[in-house]
């Protein structure tokens, strides 16, 4: 991502901020204002209460000097401000304020580089379809500028989006441009940018050996113009290369150079968790268990400080999760494989799912829609000459009779090729769903296959191992076989609570008869389990065949009921535990009522209960809890 200022500084210019500060207070106003504004770039980075105030200085000198370039400028600056804080609105605001103040002076320089930070404040939204409408808008009002084909920064703006939507050839088509502009226009800092794009859209591709060329190319001229942020991210994409490439040997110096060299000098240290998975995966490999366990460490000190860091903290619980496994350490492997699948259940949750499939829809249609838009022109113009025609024939009643006919018909004519056009454009729109419908479809199948073919395969073995040791431990004593036993029951529960993950992923839909089976299914291992409890399930028996949930729906439901049996189990110290759905109009109501010890006053919800209202609000319900004291429990739910 880049956003524009009128001066970005470079890596390790800390010492020369102060003495630019004192050259300020010297200079004229004008010439204060502008390094008030590069100053203020380099500390939203680094310092941001610094960069706020000197921001709110230099704005308030500018409006009282009438300056309106250097009043747009810092205005524009400040919107990067709040952009890069998370906080949308105020960066919104100070956007539109800093390009109407430059569209109303004419300062093009300024109003181009508004644009382009408008489309940064669309793509930090998720918005890409709008993002790159404004960096096509700023690729063109640059080049219609005095400084027409330094556009380098809103081609690699281009490239990113498409490179984040996974328009992997698309993205190097920008990225290449992008790269001749800056080689042309001999912007040092900003060629080894354009080549680590490039280098990590080649990896995608599997063209390994283009893309450690143009990496390292990027790593001598980024260590030349001393870039250290880009210097490390071309290090951390190389090392890439040489891990897929099975070179780990080279990748671990690379990475531990990274990591080491984003730590000391502060530079956007939460890339460093990204080194630290590739770093216990190899040292796993290795059998290294001293560096493994460093870099665990080190990698929950970074998931710790960077909490939004949703998917790099799933890779860490993965990877670490797999380093206690292969060490023999089970009791930390099922508590990191715990956390992995968490993590994971969290990613793919029904909303990003949505989002994703919103995001494709929208992508796809965005040339189909300017060629339906360009076929409605023609037809509006032909339109127009059918019009003009007519008016010709009003010299005789004879023509115009024989000319309002044929204008008739070339009026029902198009009509009817309008309406064709109009089938054939809603039968594109309902393709294109389809397609993005298996296209996720897909990636569910894909990720259940990878669960079940390499977790729930772990998890067996795990339960296999333990098995052999207590066949081997017999004479152990019975604490530790009591152990063994409550680890392998922990791991086969594991394996249930994955199984059903995979059954809810492989499905859009749940039919409300297949949800009542898993259920019936799960009371019958309750039962099972503890056989001095009494369970009932009464389900729903007329009902229509095709009622459904949605995948996230069903799974809600059932692990609402999980929770709930298990919470009574574990505390209610009840005889018999029932549970029924029924449903009044289109309402369904959930029960589980349990005869146990019950509560007297209401108390702070646990994990479970805390789980069970976060599904009901999921699922758009209502939830409530009755219990008296030694008269039972009733938890019921209406959705």
């Amino acid at each position: 991502m880049v956003f524009v200022s009128s001066v970005v500084f470079g890596q390790n210019k800390e010492k020369s901020i102060d003495s630019l500060l004192q050259v300020a207070e010297k200079s004229n106003d004008s010439t204060r204002l502008r390094i008030y504004n590069k100053v203020s770039f380099y500390y939203i980075f680094n310092a941001p209460e610094t960069a706020k105030k000197l921001l709110e200085k230099g704005i308030e000198e500018a409006a009282l000097q009438n300056n309106y370039f250097s009043e747009a400028e810092l205005t524009n600056t400040y919107g990067i401000y709040y952009d890069v804080r998370g906080q949308s609105d105020s960066a919104r605001y100070y956007f539109e304020k800093a390009y109407d103040l430059s569209a109303r002076n004419n300062q093009d320089i300024i109003t181009v580089m508004v644009i382009n930070n408008l489309g940064m404040f669309h793509w930090n939204k998720g918005q890409y379809q709008e993002a790159l409408d404004y960096f096509f808008k700023a690729l063109k009002m640059n080049n219609e500028m005095s400084k027409a084909g330094k556009d380098g920064t809103y081609l690699n703006n281009i490239g990113l989006i498409y490179q984040e939507m996974g328009l992997t050839d698309k993205a190097l088509e920008y990225h290449y441009k992008a790269l001749s502009n800056r080689r042309k226009n001999n912007a040092v800092s900003e060629i080894p940018v354009s080549l680590n794009n490039i280098g990590i859209n080649l990896t995608e591709k599997k063209k390994y050996t283009e893309a450690e060329k143009a990496l390292n190319e990027g790593i001598e001229l980024a260590r030349e113009a001393n870039e250290l942020g880009v210097y490390y991210n071309l290090l951390s994409s190389l090392s890439n290369v040489y891990v897929r490439t099975n070179q780990t040997q080279k990748a671990i110096p690379i990475l531990e150079e990274s990591f080491e060299g984003r730590s000391k000098n502060n530079i956007d240290r939460r890339a460093n968790l990204h080194a630290i998975v590739n770093l216990i995966q190899i040292f796993t490999n290795e059998r290294d268990a001293l560096n493994t366990f460093k870099y665990i460490k080190e990698g929950e000190t970074y998931r710790n400080e960077f909490p939004e860091l949703t998917n790099a903290s799933a890779n860490f619980y993965e990877a670490s999760a797999k380093a206690y496994y292969a060490f023999n350490d089970v009791e930390n492997g099922a508590r990191y494989l715990s956390e992995t699948l968490r993590a994971k259940d969290s990613i793919f949750s029904h909303e990003n799912a949505s989002n994703i499939a919103t995001l494709e829809t929208k992508f796809n249609f965005s040339e189909k829609e300017r060629m339906l838009a360009e076929t409605r022109a023609n037809l509006a113009e032909r339109e127009l000459q059918v019009r003009n025609k007519n008016l010709l024939i009003y010299g005789g009643i004879a023509l115009l009779m024989l000319l309002g006919l044929l204008g008739y018909l070339l009026f029902k004519h198009q009509q009817n090729k309008h309406r064709q056009l109009q089938k054939e454009a809603e039968l594109k729109t309902a393709l294109a769903r389809i397609e993005t419908q298996n296209r996720l479809q897909e990636q569910r199948l894909r990720i259940s296959r990878d669960l079940h073919d390499n977790i729930g395969a772990q998890l067996t073995f795990i339960i296999s191992s333990i098995d052999s040791l207590k066949y081997k431990l017999q004479d152990a004593s019975e604490a530790t076989i009591t152990k063994l036993s409550g680890i392998s029951a922990f791991t086969k529960s594991t394996i249930y609570e994955l199984r059903d993950t995979i059954w809810a992923m492989n499905k859009n839909t749940i039919a409300l008869e297949d949800l009542q089976v898993r259920i019936s299914n799960f009371i019958d291992n309750a039962r099972d389990a503890s056989q001095h409890i009494s369970f009932q399930f009464k389900g729903l028996t007329k009902y229509d065949k095709e009622i459904t949930f949605a995948s996230v729906e069903g799974m809600n439901l059932y692990r609402i009921i999980q929770e709930g049996v298990n919470n009574a189990l574990k505390h209610a110290n009840a005889t018999q535990i029932s549970v029924s759905l029924t449903q009044e109009n289109e309402t369904y109501i959930l029960k589980i009522t349990d005869d146990g010890i019950g509560f007297s006053s209401a108390k702070e919800d646990g994990n479970g209960l805390h789980n069970i209202r976060k599904r009901v609000n999921e699922l758009g319900g209502s939830f409530t809890i009755a219990s008296e004291k030694e008269k039972g429990t009733t938890l019921k739910v209406q959705f």
